[in-house]
């Protein structure tokens, strides 16, 4: 049997077609002219330029209108398909909705580039491996509905850290094989190395969900939920800022919890285990993060306003990172219910051979 992962890999390149069409056939046509994703391309500053989105110093980036030839829009759909973090197939091209670190990174050359990308890659990989064989090697007890959140707590945060590092370099690697494909065909500059965004390096919880983790299906959800701000614009304007942002994002994560469910069930299920369609570990992790941001919102960062700079962002950090390791525990019980830890996702694992050699008798001593 396959392992899971390439079940949700399947999955998600499935959905990402989805949210596609949603971008691009049905929020641009019930939005407004003009709603629909575009191509923004680089230039050198010049006295006048009529549609600006902003650059660096002596750079700009100017949108360009929808294609009108079968030749244009056939290349913008594909473009569309094959950039899940707004970059570009093309030269000194990117979409309007990237993230600043994308729409400005810019290797040397394709040399530069492929010798990034393979470093990564080797990184990756290795932690990928070592992650898996800890989470692989752990008898899970499956009968129960929370096999993360039962165990000792110190052990419930090492999991979840573990776990974390996992998800993260798991998705990074088809992104990364992506590039060292795609790069040396078409324009090296426009492939940044990883799928996330250094979300390490998050300040606060905010910053965590809307710039460093990755962006695939963010906007997606986010145009997803433009009825309920219309709603809330027509109905509830009256109520408090912070009500109407926390609908808005509440609407957003339910989406992305909707996305989730969906991975989760796309696994064939185990003999040895439970299967329900609403894991409430995934439910519970994505709709408490609204009310993590609300917290953050309304105590923390004015709590934390009037601190030195340094003291405020280790405080907005430790936030974070405590928010996201305590609820993280519920999507891992989740994660580890649809059987990912029952086969091995390598063929070859260089950490078990290497721990294998460790403990063979010649190396021991042991005869």
């Amino acid at each position: 049997m396959p392992p899971p992962g390439l079940y949700i890999l399947v999955f998600a390149m499935g959905f990402l077609l989805f949210t596609r069409i949603v971008d691009v056939c049905i929020v641009g046509f019930w939005e407004r002219e003009g709603a629909w994703p575009r191509w923004q391309v680089r230039k050198e500053k010049t006295d006048h330029v009529e549609d600006e989105v902003g650059g660096g110093d002596n750079v700009e980036y100017v949108k360009l209108p929808m294609p009108t030839t079968l030749r244009g829009r056939l290349a913008y759909t594909v473009d569309n398909l094959v950039s899940p973090r707004g970059e570009s197939l093309f030269k000194d091209c990117s979409w309007e909705w990237t993230t600043k670190s994308v729409r400005e990174y810019r290797p040397r050359s394709l040399a530069a580039f492929l010798r990034s990308a393979i470093q990564h890659a080797v990184i990756t990989l290795l932690l990928f491996d070592i992650t898996e064989l800890i989470l692989h090697r752990v008898r899970w007890n499956l009968r129960s509905p929370h096999p993360i959140t039962s165990l000792p707590i110190p052990r419930q945060i090492f999991y979840t850290f573990i776990m974390g590092i996992f998800v993260r370099t798991g998705v990074d690697l088809p992104f990364i094989f992506r590039g060292l494909f795609l790069a040396p065909i078409f324009n090296p500059t426009s492939f940044p190395p990883l799928f996330f965004s250094t979300p390490l390096r998050s300040t606060s919880l905010s910053d965590f969900w809307s710039i460093k983790w990755h962006s695939q299906f963010r906007r997606t959800f986010e145009r997803l939920s433009l009825p309920t701000l219309w709603m809330v614009d027509r109905y509830a304007r009256h109520l408090h800022p912070h009500t109407i942002t926390f609908i808005r994002t509440f609407s957003v994560f339910f989406f992305s919890t909707i996305y989730h469910l969906g991975v989760a069930y796309s696994v064939p299920p185990q003999s040895h285990i439970v299967r329900r369609i609403l894991e409430p570990g995934q439910i519970k992790f994505f709709l408490s993060q609204p009310i993590g941001l609300l917290l953050e919102r309304v105590v923390v960062f004015p709590l934390t306003a009037g601190m030195p700079q340094q003291r405020k962002i280790l405080i907005r950090r430790l936030y974070l990172w405590v928010w996201i390791i305590w609820t993280g525990r519920w999507f891992c019980d989740g994660y580890v219910l649809i059987g990912q830890f029952d086969g091995r996702a390598m063929g070859f694992s260089p950490a078990a051979n290497l721990l294998d050699w460790w403990k063979s008798p010649s190396k021991t001593g042991i005869s």
